[in-house]
């Protein structure tokens, strides 16, 4: 059991073994997850102030909807996240269109949380060799092309069944780490499957992950899709609300173990199939240009960097580099 918990795909139920988009997400999560402790300590300590930090210290100055694309959030959130680092001193602009730029207490900052990054990007590739590095480096500069014209094609897609709706930008800029380029490109999935998604089916790129699993692991129990799905109970719990309110699932109590099992109801079942299909055809789009050889040398890649950054998860409550 421990070991089907603890194994590089356990996260990752049925079609989403089958996906490459998938494996970029499950690493997008273990880093985020593991980045929380490689943080921790430095002042401001929220999450989201210190990526603006870090971004504005790697491009010097930026403006808000330049960060907003860099960082995949949405201009709301940035901007309080700037409004705060000003009033800490961190951040300044001198004129209302001036782009953002650090003040010398933020570059430092922005010093301190670029050497916590330089030693998570050396952790996670640990075991590749330049060559390997080079060659990840150019298959993930052309996937994140190919999931910007996805993302693009849901917006064009979403602006002709709702006229006047404005989508969000695709992210242009390639990031030069391997680690943001891994983030970059798993914000534009995450994008372009909630459009698809809700346009498709109503249902939420979370409300996928738990029917993915319920459907791919039948009966399985409640604290079961916690683990899998890797949330807290609190969300698992008003997402089956959500999705037992929709018709999608039933909670079926054990008649033998008393434990609450969760089961994909006639209709759940054919939601899933649509949305299955649907990201098998997204990721023809993203990943069907790969060559079998290619494929199987990508595919080993990740499978090293998400053993990588399992490892760094476990590691990562050491004191950052002086």
């Amino acid at each position: 059991m421990a070991e089907e918990r603890n194994g590089i795909n356990a996260p990752l139920a049925g079609v989403q073994q089958e996906l490459i988009s998938a494996h970029f997400l499950l690493l997008r999560r273990i880093l985020v997850k593991s980045a929380r402790a490689a943080f921790s300590g430095l002042q401001p300590e929220n999450r989201m102030e210190q990526r603006v930090v870090f971004t504005l210290y790697r491009m010097e100055e930026a403006r808000v909807s330049e960060l907003a694309s860099m960082l995949g959030n949405d201009v709301a959130q940035v901007s309080r996240a700037l409004a705060s680092l000003r009033k800490d001193g961190l951040a300044q602009r001198e004129r209302q269109r001036d782009p953002y730029t650090l003040t010398p207490k933020g570059v430092v900052l922005g010093q301190e949380l670029d050497a916590v990054a330089k030693r998570r990007e050396e952790e996670l590739l640990r075991g590749l060799s330049p060559v390997e590095i080079f060659e990840l480096a150019g298959l993930m500069i052309k996937l994140q092309s190919r999931a910007a014209q996805i993302l693009a094609d849901e917006m064009a897609l979403a602006k002709s069944e709702e006229p006047g709706e404005e989508g969000p930008g695709t992210l242009t800029d390639t990031p030069n780490r391997v680690q943001a380029a891994i983030i970059n490109i798993a914000n534009i999935i995450t994008r372009s499957a909630t459009a698809s998604f809700k346009r498709q089916t109503g249902v939420s790129n979370f409300e996928w992950r738990v029917l993915v699993n319920a459907a791919s692991r039948p009966s399985i129990s409640f604290m079961g899709l916690v683990e899998h799905v890797d949330a807290d109970k609190a969300q698992v719990s008003r997402t089956l609300d959500s999705l037992a309110s929709a018709g999608l699932v039933n909670r079926v109590k054990d008649a033998t173990s008393g434990q609450v099992k969760i089961e994909l109801t006639e209709e759940g079942q054919r939601v899933y199939g649509v949305m299955r299909d649907d990201a098998l055809r997204r990721n023809v789009i993203f990943a069907g240009w790969l060559k079998p050889a290619q494929r199987g040398r990508l595919q080993g890649y990740l499978d090293l960097l998400i053993r990588n950054t399992l490892e760094m998860e476990g590691v990562e409550d050491r004191a950052p580099p002086e």
